[in-house]
């Protein structure tokens, strides 16, 4: 599922301004995978896709696929669905639930809709085609290996792998608004899958996660990467020996790092706090070898893959938990399988998806908002200003609203064909015996999330209508009509918890006027907005605060005459994409990016939520979802977009295979060029070898370790612990001898050796090791495979210790140990990204490996040897008693005049230093 390298690695890669200098002398893709951003020229991670086909006991089967695209738009989907026509997966296009992890660094160019060619890059018809054929590959391949199986499931709360990215915000009436920073869907989901092939000993399967956080912790580094998603699954697939697949829950308000002063110990907890400005801990109660900082939104690869360990701790004690009688699904091997996937048309308020929406009230006081100029968000740039005449206009516009003249508190631009690729909403409902997954195709906030899952719970009176400031105000929180909304808030955040920070409330209006509209807009009974009535109204918010209708409807799935679900899951970035969705509140306050991407106005989120609910209603026999008044708009859509991806499909298969076949020769056979040096920790082993072209081959490589004499396993591979990168043509001759059959293609692996920080992630062992390569080449017009190793290579400890102020006496010898400071970079490398940034807190360039900074003395010894070497008994060693962190180091000896000594230290990883006294 990796793209080529050539396209452009994600939302961030810079614009392609480089292109023409590139032809005249530069590095240039012959291909032209990129267009409008810049080009990519390796592969830092590996991206993947991922299947779980699961068939309930009455026969029936759904596919839940992970990849690591940015988004999950439906017309790949749908050539999926057209692929697995011709097997015999028993996958159709309904069945399928594809939900992406959201992957900002990697490219993405499989969706017509035009306005996401500025996000990532032009449609291609070749990565197009790619992409389906590995997704309907995973599903094959899946379906194919189906195992007699148990499932259970369990949800563990969860909080260090989270932020809010919404955070503390002031709504235009100067009310408090966004969210505080540790608000979020705090439950982490994981079903459990084992294998029954073997009834009387379980092994684990799969296992199914779902989790919101943005994959965004990277900047335009110009290397695929699967972000965090990388780390994850290598921790989780190693310990569990079973298949992680993903998928994002509240990911729409979930995206930077929480309190990113935080430093965490290995089980969790707050150990110590390092401000981002400053040049130290603040404070610092770490055990030694723990306390990660607990940022890393944009601070590359290494502080992701140190973070993203709590997560996977947490998915683990999930699975553990599972298997116990604490399970909130107990194990199961008898359970249904249902679906439902159904296209809603949007309400009759805003019957399509649009874009860039603007607040009427600021535009009407002088601060005009144009849609799609900012896009996504609202252009405002103080035009015309406070003038007499717009006040004028703010005038009438507030009379206008107190005399109840239903005047749109919002207007917009079309989004189809910009965001979205269809006239309508996609809404998926799966259940797997007591648990509902339920896609609202959309980038869910918390609010919606939360609401989802307390509303098609088993729990009748639970419903949680979305964030309230109030709730943590003493002035307000007490307030009887909201006393239970309250309590059921405080599950989900809870003011009491000291690291919550719930002191911190944005705003500076907090009359009680105020206040009690923006209790009203999250509160109040939403019923009845889309009522064909409303039409006119749902759009403009009443003066009379006790008209107003709030973020959701009270009605929960018992009200429609069925018990609900043990577990509710809400399933972010599935099925396809209508934007951002946020709750009334949020939408009606101010003007914000998440907003401004929201498809079907103020509403969406209840208008998702409420036909969710009911479609996992109608899959416990309740009544099926009632036909909405805009259905023929919908069905005029299925037409379109039918024809359409039919239409697509089946030229992307013919464009690929023509461009395959098309492939120019690579010159020379694939070979090693350059064997790997021996290295010590902190250092870049590199292997240099002629593949194929980026075209052909995007080479797999792993390291192994030798672990007896020819016996060799893997030890590292491309889920971040090895990174490789290609050498393009130079300019206009390069493409020529492309295109001749003349172009050799050299690659690069790099793998770096380390003390790690924290240490439990594990330090590089000192051994034999070697790089082993697999790929592809264009030979004779004809694509062949290859496969090779490297020859070995020594990893040995760091011996870099310094030892100072050594004084040799009759009797004695004394040193100090000086502190001891590790490399901070490998050094030169093949890897532009390699760079220190000289920050003594977050280098996010210095390594791709969670290097240690320092380490800790450990012992000191004075090996002591006769002159012609070791003695008959072998080298002598005197122990050396030194204080704190190796100062002050005095060991009594006397040694003989012929005998030649050597000070060595150690640090508690087995790095040294030495010197040699005489």
């Amino acid at each position: 599922m990796t793209p080529d390298v050539g396209y452009c690695a994600g939302q961030y890669c810079d614009y392609a301004t480089d292109t023409l200098g590139g032809l005249i002398a530069g590095d240039f893709d012959p291909f032209l995978t990129h267009k409008l951003k810049h080009a990519s020229y390796g592969v830092q991670s590996r991206l993947t896709a991922r299947a779980i086909v699961v068939e309930g006991s009455d026969g029936r089967r759904i596919a839940l696929l992970k990849t690591d695209n940015y988004l999950a738009q439906d017309m790949l989907q749908r050539r999926v669905a057209q692929l697995l026509e011709d097997g015999d997966s028993g996958i159709g296009h309904a069945q399928i639930l594809h939900h992406v992890t959201h992957n900002h660094s990697s490219a993405y160019s499989s969706t017509l809709a035009a306005g996401l060619f500025l996000f990532q890059d032009v449609f291609d018809a070749r990565f197009f085609e790619f992409q389906a054929r590995r997704m309907a590959a995973a599903i094959e391949q899946a379906a194919a290996n189906l195992r007699p199986a148990r499932m259970a499931a369990m949800e563990v709360p969860h909080r260090v792998y989270k932020g809010n990215v919404v955070r503390l915000a002031t709504a235009i009436d100067g009310t408090p608004a966004g969210y505080p920073l540790e608000y979020g869907d705090r439950g982490l989901v994981v079903i459990r899958f084992d294998d029954l092939s073997d009834a009387a000993q379980p092994r684990p399967l799969a296992a199914w996660v779902n989790w919101g956080e943005h994959p965004e912790s990277l900047d335009p580094h110009d290397l695929h990467s699967a972000d965090f998603l990388a780390a994850l699954e290598r921790y989780v697939d190693r310990e569990l020996g079973a298949l992680l697949v993903f998928s994002q829950g509240d990911v729409g308000s979930a995206e930077n790092s929480g309190d990113r002063d935080e430093l965490i110990a290995d089980d969790g907890s707050v150990c110590g706090r390092w401000p981002g400005d400053a040049e130290a801990p603040e404070t610092d109660a770490c055990a030694g070898g723990e306390g990660t900082i607990r940022d890393w939104n944009h601070k590359g690869y290494v502080q992701t893959e140190r973070n993203v360990r709590f997560l996977a701790d947490d998915i683990l004690r999930a699975w553990a938990l599972a298997g116990t009688a604490q399970a909130r699904v107990p194990f199961t091997s008898d359970f249904t399988v249902d679906w439902r996937s159904a296209w809603v048309p949007g309400p009759m308020s805003h019957p399509l998806p649009t874009v860039s929406n603007c607040n009427t009230e600021l535009t009407f006081g002088g601060d005009v908002g144009v849609p799609v100029l900012g896009l996504p968000d609202c252009s405002r740039n103080g035009i015309p200003g406070e003038n007499p005449l717009t006040g004028l206009t703010a005038t009438i516009h507030a009379t206008l609203k107190a005399e109840g003249v239903p005047v749109p508190d919002h207007y917009s631009a079309p989004g189809v064909g910009l965001v979205e690729e269809n006239a309508r909403i996609h809404l998926q409902a799966m259940r797997l015996g007591e648990i509902l997954l339920a896609s609202c195709a959309c980038e869910a906030q918390a609010d919606l999330i939360l609401n989802l899952e307390s509303r098609a719970n088993d729990v009748a009176g639970d419903l949680y209508a979305g964030f309230d400031w109030a709730c943590l105000m003493p002035a307000f929180r007490d307030d009887p009509q909201y006393t239970q909304a309250c309590a059921i808030q405080a599950r989900y955040f809870d003011p009491d918890d000291a690291e919550n920070n719930a002191d911190q409330i944005p705003g500076d209006n907090l009359a009680p006027e105020a206040i009690a509209r923006m209790r009203a807009q999250v509160h109040n009974d939403a019923r009845g907005w889309d009522a064909p009535e409303n039409v006119l109204s749902a759009e403009s918010e009443p003066a009379d605060t006790a008209q107003i209708r709030g973020n959701f409807t009270r009605e929960e799935i018992q009200d429609l005459g069925v018990p609900g679900y043990r577990l509710v899951v809400g399933v972010g970035h599935a099925g396809d994409y209508n934007g951002y969705t946020v709750s009334y509140r949020e939408y009606m306050n101010r003007d914000h990016y998440r907003k401004a991407l929201t498809a079907y106005g103020p509403h969406t989120a209840d208008y998702m939520v409420t036909r969710l609910v009911r479609l996992g209603a109608a899959m416990q026999n309740g009544p099926e979802l009632a036909p909405e008044p805009l259905d023929l708009l919908a069905e005029v859509d299925e037409l379109r977009q039918q024809t359409l991806s039919r239409t697509v499909g089946a030229a992307s298969a013919v464009a690929f295979d023509a461009w395959q076949a098309g492939m120019p020769d690579d010159a020379g056979e694939p070979e090693p060029l350059q064997q790997p040096a021996d290295i010590t920790r902190f250092a870049m082993a590199q292997f240099v070898w002629r593949g194929g072209s980026t075209a052909i081959d995007n080479p797999r490589v792993t390291v192994q370790r030798e672990t007896a004499p020819e016996q060799w396993v893997d030890h590292a591979d491309q889920s971040g612990e090895v990174v490789t990168r290609v050498e393009f043509p130079d300019g206009v001759p390069g493409v020529l001898r492309t295109y001749a059959g003349m172009q050799e293609w050299i690659w690069t692996a790099g793998f770096e050796a380390y003390s790690a920080h924290p240490a439990r992630l594990g330090s590089t062992p000192p051994g034999r090791y070697r790089f082993c390569v697999e790929g592809h080449t264009r030979q004779s017009f004809a694509t062949q495979d290859y496969a090779f190793c490297s020859a070995p290579f020594t990893v040995s400890v760091w011996d870099g210790i310094a030892i100072e102020n050594l004084n040799v006496g009759d009797d004695a010898i004394a040193f100090d140990v000086a502190p001891i400071v590790y490399p901070r970079t490998p050094g030169e490398t093949a890897f532009p990204f390699i760079a220190d940034n000289g920050s003594p807190r977050i280098c996010d360039t210095c390594t791709f490996r969670p290097w240690a900074r320092t380490g800790a003395f450990e012992r000191a010894v004075i090996e002591v040897t006769g002159e012609e070497g070791e003695s008959e008994g072998g080298a002598r060693e005197v122990p050396v008693a030194c204080g704190a962190q190796g100062r002050n180091c005095r060991a009594a000896i006397s040694p003989a005049p012929e005998d030649r000594m050597t000070v060595r230290v150690f640090d508690t990883d087995g790095n040294t230093g030495s010197m040699e006294v005489r």
